[in-house]
């Protein structure tokens, strides 16, 4: 156990400084498992069971500290960088337990298939190899930018599940795949379990009849909540150089992008093509965003997962949000009522948040040298 921070191991990269003030939490940090390249996804089957994805196209079961790999995944685009894979977009990403897991043993997978599309499938395993493999949700376009992919449970009959759209698109020569109805990419989609369209889905553009689109003018949600209490979809998303949002996500709303956006371009040409009173009139602002000043025009925290904290030991946590900032590598802390962000000293780019029945928190942090596979799997509490 490590008490108040953790130090990036064999750390070729150094970390900056948080850009928000770090927290005074205190937590306990258990390494369960090491290895990983770019740990992902995270569902957890109990206090102590857990299936883990690695993009670079594994499925790991972990279980009372033994790790194995489970045998028979989808084929997943990839590249290498100095021998070891690396994923740019895409990749073997979410994976999320269907809420009668315990009767039904269903396993749901996102992924980029080397054809660039993205697809979710799901299936059983049993001794560690996957079986009765069901293609449930396929794209109509190539997805090959900014695929967060990730997956939430509405119930047990519906699931939300978002598809990135991170191109780089500036104002004078806007991408616009996020606002077209034909494609696929920068939308929210809700499906029944079985892949089908939800008959009460939201009608969107002239379309006649529902489609799986929920929500559309996203960029790249790479972090989904939804809230039983208040039956409420949030979502936290990357913006390009800055703009990174929060936002309620609501059915047959558009959210903006690449019309507008809080942040610029990485070239620093603007994004946006229109106003921000001009996109209040129709599309859907960020409850909060973030974008760090800097002399160049901004930076962005890019945040990877959202995991809204009840029942933690770490009591400075409950009622908060958790989500990781890439840019900075560091665990941070939101406060939605004050719109306060703090860092805390938990360093790396955290990629996914998962909390356990017990109250701990899993953690899925990046390898930080890519010349290694030393992605770790984190346990955080407080005795």
């Amino acid at each position: 156990m490590i008490l108040g921070t953790l130090a990036c191991q064999n750390s070729r990269v150094e970390v900056p400084p948080s850009p928000y003030p770090l927290s005074a939490d205190r937590f306990t940090v258990d390494t369960l498992a090491g290895g990983f390249v770019i740990p992902y996804g995270a569902a957890v089957i109990g206090d102590d069971e857990y299936l883990i994805t690695d993009r670079v196209g594994k499925l790991y079961h972990y279980t009372n500290g033994t790790l194995q790999e489970i045998q028979g995944m989808p084929q997943v685009g990839s590249f290498g960088i100095d021998g070891i894979p690396a994923i740019l977009h895409g990749g073997l990403m979410e994976v999320s337990l269907h809420p009668d897991y315990a009767s039904n043993k269903l396993v749901y997978l996102s992924y980029l298939d080397p054809d660039g599309l993205a697809r979710v499938v799901r299936f059983t395993f049993r001794n560690d190899t996957a079986t009765r493999f069901d293609t449930i949700f396929t794209t109509r376009n190539l997805s090959w930018t900014g695929n967060g992919m990730r997956i939430v449970w509405q119930d047990s009959s519906h699931l939300f599940l978002g598809v990135g759209n991170a191109d780089f698109s500036t104002a004078d020569q806007p991408l616009l795949y996020a606002q077209d109805f034909e494609n696929d990419a920068g939308k929210i989609h809700r499906l029944l379990a079985d892949g089908s369209v939800p008959p009460d889905n939201p009608l969107i553009g002239n379309s006649a009849a529902p489609t799986t689109i929920w929500s559309y003018g996203h960029r790249d949600v790479q972090g989904l909540v939804y809230d039983t209490v208040t039956h409420t979809l949030l979502g936290i998303e990357h913006g390009p150089q800055g703009g990174d949002e929060f936002n309620v996500i609501e059915a047959g709303k558009n959210y903006g992008w690449p019309l507008f956006s809080y942040g610029i371009n990485y070239d620093g040409r603007p994004v946006s093509t229109i106003s921000e009173d001009s996109a209040a009139t129709f599309t859907v602002l960020p409850e909060h965003y973030w974008t760090v000043p800097t002399d160049y025009g901004g930076q962005a925290v890019a945040p990877a997962s959202l995991l809204k904290v009840e029942g933690s030991k770490v009591a400075d946590w409950n009622g908060n949000y958790l989500f990781g900032s890439l840019a900075y590598r560091r665990l941070m802390k939101f406060n939605r009522e004050t719109g306060e962000t703090f860092g805390t000293e938990i360093e790396g780019r955290v990629r996914t948040l998962r909390q356990l029945p017990g109250g701990d928190i899993l953690a899925l942090v990046e390898r930080n040298d890519l010349t290694q596979a030393n992605g770790m799997l984190l346990r955080i509490g407080r005795q």
